[in-house]
């Protein structure tokens, strides 16, 4: 199986892959409604209150009529919280992965056999870019450019690229970026300035491909990923 099919994550990434998953995507609350009573355990009672798009909750030291309503978002970040409070066992942390990422996963140690955590595979053996354009037009990575990237394109000579960059510096020293910045401008471009479309063709390339940001070389990183923010590459 490739790398990118098979991913190691140590329990502290495992939980943080949950977190992120947990907070990228619109609410979802058909998995946390799946997940409460593994997660918080017996004797919470938790409604899903669809015509207000939230829910209603008591726990198990409250009586019932005490139930307390919350957003979807609140009672995602609830769980968080009671996840990271637990550490939960291997076994337990990688049912809670297949059941997260949609996809197996399983406890293991690396492949020094010196750490133990959950192997996730990543259901990317069948993916194949559509070249559908829809990444680059529909999705926000304007504040994901790392460092390597940058001092990638410095070491190329990309000035070119460079120009669409705005570093943000804290006391002289580089704290974080943004791309695809209109040059000698504040101003964000609204799709990225490297996307153009194949003569001829209802499909896109992009300009800099072998140079591209790392957010966007790893995209999607999975296929409940790619199915989540609307690549076709497995439809």
């Amino acid at each position: 199986m490739a790398d990118r099919d098979l991913v190691f994550l140590s329990p502290e990434e495992a939980l943080g892959a949950i977190r992120s998953d947990f907070t990228q995507y619109p609410p979802q609350t058909r998995l946390f409604l799946d997940l409460y009573t593994q997660v918080l355990g017996p004797g919470w009672t938790v409604i899903e209150d669809a015509r207000n798009e939230d829910l209603w909750i008591t726990s198990p030291s409250r009586r019932k009529r005490n139930m307390r309503r919350i957003s979807v978002r609140d009672f995602g970040e609830l769980l968080l919280n009671a996840l990271n409070s637990q550490k939960p066992e291997l076994p337990k942390l990688a049912g809670l992965c297949e059941l997260i990422f949609q996809t197996r996963a399983y406890p293991g140690t690396n492949g020094s056999g010196h750490c133990k955590g959950i192997w996730i595979e990543s259901g990317m053996q069948a993916f194949q870019c559509r070249q559908c354009g829809r990444c680059c037009m529909n999705l926000d990575y304007r504040f994901e450019l790392t460092h390597a990237d940058y001092e990638l394109w410095h070491q190329l000579g990309r000035g070119d690229i460079l120009e669409w960059v705005a570093a943000f510096r804290r006391n002289g020293e580089i704290v974080s970026y943004a791309i695809w910045v209109y040059p000698g401008t504040r101003q964000y471009a609204p799709v990225c300035p490297w996307l153009e479309k194949i003569p001829g063709s209802a499909m896109w390339r992009c300009r800099i491909h072998d140079v591209k940001p790392e957010a966007c070389r790893q995209y999607p990183a999975s296929r409940k990923h790619a199915r989540m923010t609307g690549c076709p590459a497995f439809s």
